[in-house]
């Protein structure tokens, strides 16, 4: 074989080896393309999603703010809608003090007036402590003074000037008393 035949042998078998790679790469670059092709609608989809859910989350936060907000100023609606009836009594009771001076009627009705309310604040979880006698407990009480007694041991809660009241269990208002020496 002559050197010109060999040139020859080897071009075509490059051009063929050309011509493989380049249907190869064609190949390649179409599967590429296709790959691109599904990756930006996958990109497409979940961006799509994402928005939707940002949207809904937005829609979700307003709707929670206003339901918040109408708990809110609503809140006290049946605890005032149950102290009705005791303005009620209170109104009629001072009708009455307009008509008459009878003392003895006057304290039985805002004796009355008065138990409906402290009921009324009870079944609301409001309780009155008990501190005449107990021991002294700063976490309760405010001590007004400390006196001498010998009657009584030191550290007790001998008097009471303004009751202490606990709501739900937690103290709302310190009783302010006098403490023995």
């Amino acid at each position: 074989m002559t050197t010109e035949e060999k040139n020859e042998k080897i071009n075509h078998l490059d051009k063929k080896n050309i011509k493989k790679k380049t249907k190869k790469s064609i190949a390649e670059a179409k599967k590429t393309k296709n790959e691109i092709g599904q990756l930006k609608g996958k990109n497409e989809e979940l961006n799509d999603k994402y928005t939707r859910l940002v949207a809904e989350f937005d829609n979700y936060k307003k709707r929670t703010d206003k339901e918040y907000i109408s708990l809110i100023q609503n809140a006290n609606e049946k605890l005032i809608t149950d102290l009705l009836p005791v303005v009620d009594d209170l109104e009629r009771s001072l009708d009455h003090l307009k008509e008459e001076n009878d003392f003895e009627v006057m304290l039985n009705g805002f004796q009355l007036i008065h138990k409906n309310l402290f009921s009324l604040l009870e079944k609301q979880g409001l309780k009155p402590m008990k501190s005449i006698g107990e021991e002294f407990d700063p976490e309760k009480h405010d001590a007004l003074m400390q006196v001498e007694n010998d009657d009584v041991k030191s550290n007790k809660v001998v008097d009471e000037h303004l009751k202490g009241y606990l709501f739900n269990d937690k103290v709302i208002r310190h009783a302010q008393v006098v403490v023995s020496k």
